[in-house]
């Protein structure tokens, strides 16, 4: 009998293209790519893909006038995957039940990016109890995800595990250049418009501060004439992304809601960039002592914190080298893979 292959499914909406892929595809993308599993995984989703590097089966005309969505897309992918013996669904607790009700034999993993209690189907500690029940493995970006996850459900076999996401840490060449750098979406809860603000009142001469990111609520049109000095690149592929990061000498993570993880952060880190990051969500347990901390939406001490910075070359350096030391102990991409990849070969029964 051939060895069974495993399934990572992208939730419907999820973008896998160069220049759209958000999060959840790009640590898809690179947990395929780096898993000693690779030849046996398929990436199912619902829209096009532009990379070549993974083995991508896109789902076609699942969306039916009688059934819901959501529920339309669990029977596709039941369908597509079920000669698979692993099925690992990201961010959609949702159809869990139902891949359980289609696909009795096979083992069923939920890996979480965002925090559950914001999810349909995993909201309520009776839905979480749920959800252990019908699991074989519920994967958590970080111990923030997983506490979120237990919150008022009991989980006796240890189904919840912590597996971060990594990153690739490159070798350092070429020359820093005076940009304080941003990755990610320009939205609200991410604190774009505090970072302008505050590097408006910064007031550093010849530093520039540097977006990178889609703006779906318009923010740059409106932000952006508060401070000089501001570069808004839109979209980027991701490559463009690292490239920015690894040329910026700070880079800043002012999140005001609660990062799950925070992949821009870590990335920041493994390039080099000395972190200036709010105090949310998981930020502290990912940058660790490898960041200087400011509490969200506090303008005034982000502007502090990058005076500090840019005046203190010392103290840039320490931090840039602490954080790619950061990744290197614990989300490097090949060891955050290997993690999971244990965790795959338990759930097969080849451990």
């Amino acid at each position: 009998m051939s060895a069974p292959r495993i399934a990572v499914v992208l939730p419907p909406r999820e973008t896998f293209t160069l220049t759209k892929s958000g999060a959840v595809a790009l640590c898809a993308r690179d947990f395929t790519r780096f898993s000693r599993f690779a030849g046996r995984i398929d990436v199912f989703g619902a829209g096009p893909c532009q990379y070549d590097d993974v083995p991508y089966c896109p789902l076609t005309g699942w969306r039916r006038w009688w059934r819901r969505d959501r529920d339309a897309y669990a029977e596709a992918v039941a369908e597509a995957a079920a000669d698979h013996g692993l099925i690992e669904v990201q961010n959609r607790p949702h159809m869990m039940a139902k891949l359980r009700l289609w696909l009795p034999r096979a083992k069923l993993a939920l890996h979480l990016h965002n925090d559950p209690e914001e999810m349909q189907g995993s909201r309520t500690p009776a839905e979480r109890a749920r959800l252990v029940e019908v699991c074989d493995a519920v994967y958590c970006v970080s111990e923030f995800i997983r506490d979120r996850f237990l919150a008022g459900a009991a989980d006796p076999e240890g189904k919840a595990v912590v597996i971060p996401n990594g990153a690739s840490l490159p070798a350092l060449c070429g020359e820093k250049a005076r940009i304080i750098a941003y990755t990610g979406r320009l939205i609200a809860a991410k604190g774009v418009a505090e970072l302008l603000r505050a590097f408006a009142a910064a007031d550093l001469a010849g530093w520039r501060l540097v977006l990178a990111g889609g703006d779906p609520e318009g923010l740059m049109a409106r932000l952006a004439p508060l401070a000089a000095n501001v570069e808004w690149r839109g979209q980027v592929s991701h490559a463009e992304a690292m490239a920015l990061l690894a040329r910026a000498e700070i880079a800043a993570a002012p999140s005001i809601w609660d990062e799950p993880f925070a992949r821009a952060a870590v990335e920041a880190m493994a390039q080099g960039a000395a972190l200036i990051a709010s105090r949310r969500g998981a930020l502290p347990e990912v940058c660790g002592d490898a960041a200087l901390y400011v509490e969200p939406a506090d303008i005034a001490g982000f502007a502090q914190a990058m005076r500090r910075l840019a005046d203190d070359e010392s103290l840039r350096r320490r931090l840039q080298a602490a954080g790619r030391a950061r990744v290197a102990q614990r989300f490097e991409i090949g060891e955050a893979t290997a993690r999971l990849d244990a965790m795959r070969a338990s759930l097969l029964g080849e451990a």
